[in-house]
């Protein structure tokens, strides 16, 4: 599953805090990575390069420039979880795309091709960066091949 980043606060000590797509907030020890990528040391002497962090485009990592970058899922195995809110509807039905995606083994262009919808569409759903109707969602389930459940929780 890929889990991606929503938001990155640099803090002391090389720490960062994390946003996740589902809601989670990790913080992930930078200088746990001296030892095996020594590069990351720079932080030491330029804090101001620390604090340049940024998610990159589609939440897969984050970066401060393009020397230096950082997978999610190293984060999300590493990190410690600091605190989990529930994510909004937004979110979670990007999450559930992708996972689904994942689970049928399709990729946006295939399922693109399988219902019409063009692939930005798909990644920008994907991305929590769209509202869709419950008629494209419709559309996205049969794609899949899957069913569309939508249900409401107390």
């Amino acid at each position: 599953m890929t889990h991606r980043i929503v938001s990155v606060i640099p803090m002391k000590n090389m720490v960062l805090l994390v946003g996740f797509q589902n809601g989670v907030e990790k913080t992930y020890d930078m200088r746990t990575l001296y030892p095996v990528f020594p590069q990351f040391k720079v932080f030491e002497k330029d804090i101001e390069l620390f604090n340049r962090v940024q998610v990159d485009m589609g939440g897969y990592g984050i970066s401060w420039n393009d020397d230096l970058d950082l997978d999610a899922e190293e984060i999300w195995e590493e990190g410690i979880e600091v605190s989990k809110k529930e994510a909004d509807v937004v979110a979670l039905l990007a999450e559930s795309l992708i996972k689904a995606r994942d689970i049928v083994g399709m990729t946006q262009k295939q399922l693109s091709e399988s219902t019409g919808i063009y692939q930005a569409d798909i990644s920008k759903i994907e991305r929590g960066l769209a509202n869709p109707s419950l008629f494209t969602l419709k559309r996205l389930a049969e794609g899949l091949g899957l069913k569309l459940r939508i249900e409401f929780e107390k």
